[in-house]
């Protein structure tokens, strides 16, 4: 079973249990779904979700077999996971982190292997890539990336003059 980091529990709503979640998850109608099994803290306590809504900037769950607050605050700034097979994506679909380990090319011309996709702020996102035994990052733009080939593990970056000259 692999584990797919969702998000963080941060505190809960009302006295009935309601548990809110800080999540920038692309994936979250494949998450947070009445009957979708998650998997809470260090341990991965499986848990399935009751009912799902959003408000403001959360995730708002319960949980089956919980209904009140005081069942529910031992998950306070636990972290949230889902079984990756659970997600069911479509070919089109990935995960950033199914990236890593692939080479990363512009154009034709090898630049190293992408061992991490990050965000520094939140609306960012940066590829970090190894040659050679130095780091190097690229901006993680759509906009950028000609083509994401997992069959040949490899992903091909259009020409950016200037940007990659160094590497």
């Amino acid at each position: 079973m692999e584990y797919v980091y969702v998000g963080k529990i941060v505190s809960t709503h009302g006295i009935k249990g309601e548990i809110k979640i800080i999540s920038d998850f692309p994936f979250k109608t494949k998450v947070f779904k009445i009957d979708s099994h998650i998997y809470i803290g260090k341990t991965k306590k499986e848990e399935v979700i009751r009912s799902y809504r959003r408000h403001k900037n959360y995730d708002m769950i319960t949980l089956k077999d919980y209904d009140n607050i005081n069942q529910v605050l031992t998950f306070m700034k636990e972290d949230v996971y889902v079984n990756k097979e659970d997600l069911h994506l479509s070919d089109s679909e990935y995960l950033d982190s199914d990236l890593i380990g692939l080479s990363l090319y512009s154009d034709t011309k090898y630049l190293g292997t992408i061992i991490e996709v990050f965000s520094p702020s939140p609306n960012n996102k940066v590829i970090r890539f190894e040659k050679s035994g130095k780091n190097y990052l690229v901006p993680y733009v759509k906009n950028f990336i000609k083509e994401i080939d997992f069959m040949n593990k490899k992903v091909v970056l259009y020409s950016m003059e200037g940007v990659l000259e160094c590497v």
